[in-house]
């Protein structure tokens, strides 16, 4: 069960010794997301949330075009971060009865925060990388009837990384710009009533960068780079990454459910790849990011309001 995301199967497969590549929600609150990780120190083994996003090549790519390659060889385009704009809403009604379905179910995990949050939170935290929100402020509406959340907006603000303020030089566009390195502020917005955009846009003192909708799941990314001047740009790029395509058999069988789901082999091969090579954890989303959406979402539910899933 996707959503399920309970102490009982997840801890039965970590004590048996086995890599664990677990769904979305990675937990359901931050005791037993730490819980989990713990566990699976002590077995040595290989956890992760799922979030495949992270591992589709427009995001691999949107990634290095923000930060540049690990060998320095190539710089950022954007320059320094300074916000992350990023939703997922869609129409629940589409496929769920209500309020029947385990999306409307608090002790099933469901609620919009747990079913859709963490995708725009990722979206966030990638690109304030080993960062922790200082502030985080949300609102949105809680159903009454099953104490479920319907939909959210999060503002966060991340701290800087050095207290030295950079250099003003008129001749120097690089160090003329007056934001403290690694500070910024994310908004986002995810829900269960409507249907958004599914876009997320990064911008930096430099441009601006677009994953394409859907975002959670993208083949499309489009960078603008700043001009000389305000509302000037000095080009716009594009990077398209189509999806493999579908085999005979997927073909015969009607297809997939869900768009672009045959994206889910980046993730499958990248997991496979860091299994095969002893590691326990998959750099594009690391367990310390973990913990820290899953405080984001902790965050959400004491703001809204909403009881934990234990809660009676």
């Amino acid at each position: 069960m996707w959503y399920n995301a309970s102490r009982t199967p997840t801890e039965l497969c970590l004590k048996a010794g086995k890599h664990t590549l677990l769904e979305k929600p990675f937990a359901c609150t931050v005791e037993e997301a730490e819980r989990l990780i713990q566990l699976a120190k002590e077995r040595n083994v290989f956890l992760m949330e799922g979030m495949w996003t992270r591992f589709f090549p427009a995001v691999e790519k949107a990634r290095q075009l923000a930060f540049g390659t690990p060998n320095g060889e190539q710089k950022g385009v954007l320059g320094q971060i300074s916000a992350v704009f990023s939703d997922f809403n869609f129409n629940a009604s589409d496929s769920e009865e209500y309020p029947t379905s385990f999306f409307y179910n608090r002790k099933l995990g469901g609620g919009a925060s747990l079913l859709t949050g963490p995708y725009p939170i990722a979206a966030a935290t990638l690109f304030y990388p080993g960062m922790t929100p200082d502030q985080i402020k949300v609102v949105g509406q809680v159903d009454a009837a099953t104490g479920v959340d319907l939909q959210a907006c999060i503002s966060m603000s991340f701290p800087p990384t050095s207290d030295v303020a950079p250099a003003i030089d008129a001749e120097n566009r690089e160090e003329s710009t007056p934001k403290l390195p690694g500070a910024g502020v994310a908004n986002l917005s995810y829900g269960l009533l409507c249907e958004t955009a599914e876009e997320t846009t990064i911008v930096g003192t430099k441009g601006r960068m677009t994953i394409k909708s859907p975002a959670h799941c993208p083949t499309r990314l489009v960078v603008t780079l700043k001009g000389d001047g305000r509302g000037t740009a000095a080009g716009e790029f594009v990077y398209d990454y189509p999806l493999p395509e579908d085999t005979e058999a997927i073909k015969v069988a009607g297809g997939y459910f869900y768009p672009n789901s045959a994206g889910f082999c980046y993730e499958a091969a990248a997991v496979a790849r860091c299994i095969a090579a002893g590691k326990v954890e998959a750099p594009q989303y690391t367990l310390s990011e973990t913990l820290v959406a899953m405080k984001i979402l902790e965050q959400a539910r004491i703001q809204l309001g909403t009881k934990k899933v234990s809660d009676d």
